[in-house]
């Protein structure tokens, strides 16, 4: 099966991308083996957005989390939400999860969003 990454900001450092714990004006915060590591944004080889959608049952989401062989997701389609009794509503979506095996068409949208690469 193919990986699927869960949608959020990934710093890239030393060739590895990995997600983003926290950021402000100037850094993020990457978790490290004794808790949060803080890196400044010059120390970054890129900063990268990620959004990933896919097919569930019919419907599209958007994939917030992926643990074991699941993947939480949002979702607005109401249709989706109605056959499944996801929870939520129509103003903020509904949310739910899926077995990775059931996701069809994955679609990983990668953005760079690094200061730097944008004022090139």
């Amino acid at each position: 099966m193919t990986r699927v990454r869960p949608s959020g900001l990934y710093a890239v450092l030393g060739g590895q991308e990995i997600h983003v714990h926290g950021h402000g004006r100037g850094y993020v915060t990457v978790t490290g083996p004794g808790g949060p590591v803080r890196h400044e944004m010059d120390e970054l080889d890129d900063f990268l957005s990620v959004k990933t959608f896919a097919t569930w049952r019919g419907g599209t989401i958007a994939i917030s989390a992926v643990e074991g062989d699941e993947a939480g997701f949002f979702t607005n389609d109401s249709g989706l939400a109605e056959r499944e009794g996801l929870a939520g509503d129509t103003y903020d979506g509904w949310r739910g999860a899926a077995a990775l095996a059931e996701l069809t068409d994955v679609d990983e949208r990668v953005t760079s969003i690094h200061p730097r690469r944008r004022e090139a």
